[in-house]
């Protein structure tokens, strides 16, 4: 396996994220074209839209590795395996030897559901139980685990009223649900004589403290022992990544005049709504047509003649 070639080729097609491109070809080289027992399963870690998925997507096709996905597995009562069982046959189809790579989406919620443990002990195995004395070898697949590092914010939170806020009996936040039994009455948040609510600095830390324990599980880094770091986007890596010539804003050379298409200001525009969004790369479609939108609601001259661009009723 060429490995060099391989990189050359795709990191100036994905933008900004070589280091973790070249731990992810690397890793999958030695897992799929080693003669030796290598398999390391994989952990991406990063902002959502910094990649994650496109990377691994072009890799395995550039590398000629059968691949399937799968979404929203992991649920509050465990995880669902029938989906696991479709996606392992959506990547089974295009194998010849059982060998192939399985994407698993929002990983996170893996570890906040408390199904990590179960689900990385059967992966580790390398059978899955499909029930009525059914089982399957997935020993040679390997698995990637996908983490939104913005989600991980989002269902940790960290402002004190929404952690210890109650809603039909349960807390809002899903990992307090898990822990619950553990809290006691000192673990609250508490008013000073001004009524002012502070944070229970306890509180806090024993919450930090669960978070890291679920996330550094020992048998998360027994089974995930490869963890590839995306960098995150600011504004000039978001504007590399649209000057690129598989920009999605390719897409629209053939409606926008080339003076707009290439004005800074427009550029910009989308920019800024794709950070706006928290979405990263995710909203660039969006982004792009939110700005031709709004200069076109200002009599800008956005479209080429003949463009079957509608923005009339947008």
């Amino acid at each position: 396996m060429q490995e060099r070639l391989i990189y050359d080729f795709l990191k100036d097609k994905l933008i900004i994220q070589d280091e973790a491109l070249r731990k992810l070809i690397w890793t999958l080289d030695k897992n799929f074209y080693n003669d030796g027992d290598f398999k390391q399963n994989i952990l991406l870690i990063g902002e959502r839209g910094s990649g994650k998925t496109t990377m691994l997507r072009e890799t395995a096709r550039a590398m000629e590795i059968p691949m399937g996905e799968i979404y929203n597995m992991f649920v509050s009562n465990g995880f669902n395996v029938s989906l696991f069982y479709n996606g392992v046959s959506q990547m089974m189809r295009d194998s010849e030897d059982g060998k192939g790579i399985l994407l698993l989406h929002d990983f996170q919620n893996s570890f906040i559901y408390g199904s990590s443990e179960a689900f990385n002990s059967m992966i580790a195995s390398g059978t899955i139980d499909l029930g009525d004395g059914a089982y399957w070898d997935v020993s040679d697949i390997t698995f990637v685990g996908e983490i939104d590092t913005n989600n991980v914010d989002d269902l940790f939170p960290r402002e004190c009223d929404y952690l210890t806020e109650l809603e039909n009996n349960n807390f809002q936040s899903p990992v307090l649900n898990i822990i619950a039994d553990y809290l006691s009455e000192d673990n609250v948040v508490y008013e000073d004589e001004n009524g002012k609510r502070n944070v229970n600095l306890g509180f806090y830390n024993y919450i930090t403290k669960q978070i890291r324990e679920r996330f550094l599980s020992k048998i998360c880094l027994d089974v995930f022992d490869r963890r590839i770091f995306m960098d995150n986007m600011n504004s000039q890596e978001i504007m590399k990544a649209l000057k690129s010539p598989y920009s999605a804003l390719n897409l629209y050379k053939n409606d926008l005049t080339c003076e707009y298409i290439n004005s800074d200001e427009f550029v910009n525009k989308v920019v800024y709504n794709i950070l706006e969004s928290g979405e990263g790369l995710h909203y660039v479609m969006m982004a792009i047509e939110d700005a031709i939108l709004d200069d076109h609601k200002y009599k800008q001259k956005v479209l080429k003649k003949g463009s079957l661009l509608d923005l009339k009723n947008k």
